[in-house]
């Protein structure tokens, strides 16, 4: 199977979402939240990074927030919820931290739709997140993106990360950053993520096992 990566205009798309995430992250009313889990020293660097070292970092070949895309127990209730929630009600109060999110979610979706696999690579979930969020009518994803807690900092306890991503990404050498766009990449590719299974996957799963032992047993 042939498998089509992000186009040029996808990468345009994910450094001007990061552009504006981190523009968010300067701001001393939403930094504190969206920063919270990364080291001390890290904080302060993101503050001191000047417009150019900005400039640089949202270029890095994945969005740099995330939509907690490996917490499914999340989004079943979020999926699940959607028909029912008010679509404005609920909707955050902050313009720019909610237009941020609706064009995200809004730009995924419609990727997903196009292609699953370039969408994992840029938000760096799972295929199965992909397939999941392109199933859904738009009016569900935007209403999806009402929920106060859904954008969160990428991997904010991954030190050795944004160590990278901070400081080589944002160096004044551009195949160091180069290198280190793609390292960070590889990083939160493989990296295993602790995954939230809900109770009916785990109850499936203690079903699937009883033929076989019933199986065994015969067998013998």
């Amino acid at each position: 199977m042939e498998y089509r990566g992000p186009q040029q205009a996808d990468y345009d798309n994910v450094r001007a979402l990061n552009s504006a995430f981190l523009k968010l992250l300067r701001d001393p009313h939403h930094s504190a939240n969206l920063l919270r889990g990364l080291p001390a020293a890290l904080r302060e660097r993101n503050r001191r990074l000047t417009a150019l070292q900005c400039e640089r970092l949202a270029s890095a070949p994945f969005l740099l927030f995330s939509f907690r895309e490996h917490d499914g127990a999340f989004w079943q209730q979020l999926l699940r919820s959607t028909h029912s929630r008010d679509l404005f009600g609920g909707a955050e109060t902050d313009v720019e931290l909610s237009r941020l999110v609706a064009a995200g979610l809004g730009y995924l979706w419609q990727l997903a739709r196009r292609n699953a696999y370039a969408a994992r690579i840029l938000c760096c979930a799972s295929l199965h997140w992909c397939e999941q969020l392109a199933e859904r009518p738009l009016l569900d994803i935007v209403s999806a993106a009402s929920c106060r807690d859904l954008l969160t900092l990428r991997a904010p306890t991954d030190a050795c990360l944004w160590h990278k991503l901070l400081y080589v990404a944002t160096s004044s050498e551009r195949p160091v950053r180069t290198a280190a766009r793609i390292s960070a990449l590889q990083r939160v590719l493989t990296t295993a993520l602790p995954q939230r299974v809900s109770q009916p996957a785990r109850a499936a799963r203690r079903i699937d096992r009883v033929p076989l032992r019933v199986a065994e047993d015969i067998e013998r």
